[in-house]
């Protein structure tokens, strides 16, 4: 991050395929009471009429904001298309925000003033509401835990209390940028935030365990808010019907996200959940949809493959470590 830069926020907003949800959420930035912003607004390889209207577009004037704009050609996955828009980002702090959420016009304005006050967290979770067609009072995340299984759970019942949580909700993170940075790690000759080992799915998980071991916290609050459509990606369907492609990749992330992160200690307790799991999907799937039953074992053949990969990242990552923390007491 450049230190002289004077821009508050570096929103990155990952499109594919989303025209109608992307028009929303620039709507939505335009309306922000907090005006130190800039949009890097990069395209997935959209086969809709996005690249067109994105090249045309007077993006800038419609945000009333400076904008970058990066045209990808393909889909090259949710991490490595938010890595894209991250490593240009010159803001204090970065949000990597899906193209289906909409922020209340004092989101950033608050999301400032709460930095200012907590030196001390690097983190910011929002209280996120669903968003079905208008904006409703329904919450559906208020911070996020790590599970037993390695995938996040929220806890809706005091959602109105600020508290330190796990992690933000993954589809509105609000990082200090100098945070995300120490964070990051080298993978295929380039710089990584999220892991572009994982296409989708889980690197949520992963950045979050990863900065919390070494000391970064998130915190809470409900004077973030913001909506979330939350159907209008994969991320609205049930497991077991999601693709063979998703289900493989599922268990397979987790396994990425298990070896490279956890101490020693949560490393054994944890093995027996982790290497299981693709097992249990099996059962679950021969019963439901026996057609692609077979989909979650592949898991283990993609581990072995990434296997050096994996144990490369992890001495690299053993090193930033600071807090050889305990997660076994998960939230349940």
């Amino acid at each position: 991050m450049n230190d002289n830069c004077n821009i508050d926020f570096s929103i990155i907003i990952l499109n594919w395929n989303s025209l109608d949800y992307l028009k929303d959420c620039l709507d939505a930035l335009n309306s922000q009471s907090h005006r130190s912003f800039e949009l890097i607004c990069v395209d997935n390889g959209s086969t809709d009429e996005s690249v067109k209207w994105i090249e045309s577009a007077q993006l800038d004037e419609i945000v009333g904001a400076p904008v970058k704009k990066i045209l990808l050609g393909k889909n090259i996955g949710f991490a490595a298309g938010m890595n894209t828009g991250i490593r240009v980002a010159k803001g204090k702090y970065i949000i990597p925000l899906n193209v289906d959420v909409f922020l209340e016009k004092n989101f950033l304005e608050n999301a400032k003033k709460l930095f200012f006050e907590n030196d001390d967290y690097q983190m910011l979770g929002a209280k996120i509401y669903r968003y079905d067609g208008n904006p409703t009072k329904k919450v559906i995340c208020s911070g996020v835990w790590l599970t037993k299984h390695f995938s996040i759970s929220t806890l809706l019942t005091d959602a109105e209390k600020e508290r330190e949580v796990f992690g933000p909700a993954g589809c509105c993170p609000i990082f200090r940028h100098d945070a995300l940075k120490k964070s990051a790690f080298e993978a295929e000759n380039k710089t990584q935030f999220y892991d572009e080992l994982y296409f989708a799915y889980g690197e949520d998980v992963d950045i979050y365990l990863r900065m919390n071991l070494m000391g970064f916290k998130c915190l809470y609050s409900p004077k973030l808010i913001a909506w979330h459509a939350h159907s209008g990606t994969q991320n609205g369907i049930r497991w077991h019907k999601k693709s063979a492609t998703t289900l493989r990749r599922l268990p397979a992330n987790v396994f990425y996200t298990w070896l490279k992160n956890c101490p020693p200690k949560m490393l054994i307790k944890t093995s027996w959940r982790v290497f299981l799991a693709p097992i249990a999907m099996f059962l679950v799937l021969l019963v439901r949809r026996p057609g692609v039953c077979f989909a979650p074992l592949a898991a283990y053949f993609s581990f072995l493959r990434n296997l050096p990969r994996t144990l490369k990242i992890r001495n690299f990552i053993k090193l930033k470590i600071k807090n050889d923390v305990d997660f076994t007491n998960y939230h349940k």
